[in-house]
């Protein structure tokens, strides 16, 4: 078991690279706090006065709030990956029984890094801060471009390849899992920035169109409506209780694939947010992985009828 001195220590060291940290439950990858979904919110907690403060919000590389989170409890810690100006490669392993690309059926076994080292090739991938995840993957913490907004993604680049950027968080070390495995940092280096053959990638949006903002009717759509709306779903599937579980994943994967139609938001980011919004639902056993992903599917499928481009007009409901 870790101490708590050496949880806050590292919370601290976080924060003195200019990181923003926040805690997370302890032996889960779940945030601490808040522990009401935007929904719910009834401006009683002391940061939601002036509206709804998820975990981005937040984060915070204050020394003084940091010892006085991690002194008292023996939280977790994330990395808000946006206010850190992090962009995260996060390469993992095939899961048992998962079905590989066809371009990788010849191999007898691949991972994550391997499919990198393929997009590599002979373009720059330098080194850079490097953890290993317990699944037996590794976190490539980047320095995120200034001039380019990148969101988290799942499977942009490749298979077994998902990014972690605005609106992301990663797992720190030294944050232990419920089954005692642990992350750790395997390569304590400066960060390297991005390469630009990454950034272009991770710029584009799916059908290969412009990462800026999408127009609707001949006006702009607010950049922070589209990221607003996938936080304000993601907390109403983690706070779902016992019984509303699956009805409460089915409802956010229709009101955020009504915005995928819109084209507000890309399909394969928004499968792995709510994937992993209900990942302690699936720990407690109320729905299998393989349920979960049906229940997203049908969601987006149905939210896919009609698609939004903006906020629900409630007076017409």
């Amino acid at each position: 078991m870790i101490d708590h001195n050496k949880r806050t220590a590292a919370a601290l060291k976080y924060a003195a690279r200019g990181w923003h940290v926040f805690p997370l439950l302890p032996g889960s990858k779940r945030p601490a706090c808040p522990n009401h979904s935007a929904a719910r919110c009834d401006r009683s907690d002391p940061f939601c006065r002036h509206g709804h403060q998820g975990w981005e919000q937040r984060a915070t590389n204050s020394e003084l709030r940091i010892s006085r989170a991690w002194n008292r409890h023996p939280f977790g810690i994330g990395i808000a990956c946006g206010p850190s100006g992090l962009l995260v490669i996060d390469t993992d392993r095939p899961k048992p029984g998962a079905d590989a690309p066809s371009v990788w059926r010849h191999r007898a076994a691949v991972t994550g890094e391997d499919v990198l080292a393929e997009l590599a090739h002979a373009r720059e991938l330098p080194d850079t801060h490097t953890v290993s995840t317990p699944s037996g993957g590794f976190h490539r913490y980047y320095r995120a471009p200034r001039n380019a907004q990148l969101a988290s993604t799942a499977g942009r680049l490749g298979w077994l390849i998902d990014t972690r950027g605005q609106g992301g968080y990663v797992v720190a070390p030294p944050t232990q899992l419920v089954d005692g495995r642990r992350y750790t940092t395997t390569a304590a280096l400066p960060l390297a920035p991005l390469p630009d053959w990454l950034t272009a990638a991770l710029s584009r949006r799916a059908g290969g169109s412009s990462a800026s903002p999408p127009h609707v009717a001949g006006r702009t759509v607010p950049a922070g409506y589209a990221s607003a709306a996938v936080r304000a779903e993601v907390d109403a599937v983690r706070a779902a209780r016992a019984g509303q579980r699956n009805h409460a994943l089915f409802c956010a994967s229709v009101a955020l694939g009504q915005l995928v139609a819109g084209g507000l938001l890309d399909e394969a980011p928004i499968r792995y947010q709510l994937h992993l919004a209900c990942a302690d639902h699936i720990a407690a056993g109320a729905f299998t992985t393989a349920e979960a992903m049906a229940t997203i599917t049908s969601g987006l499928h149905r939210g896919g009828l009609t698609p939004r481009t903006g906020p629900r007009n409630r007076s017409a409901a």
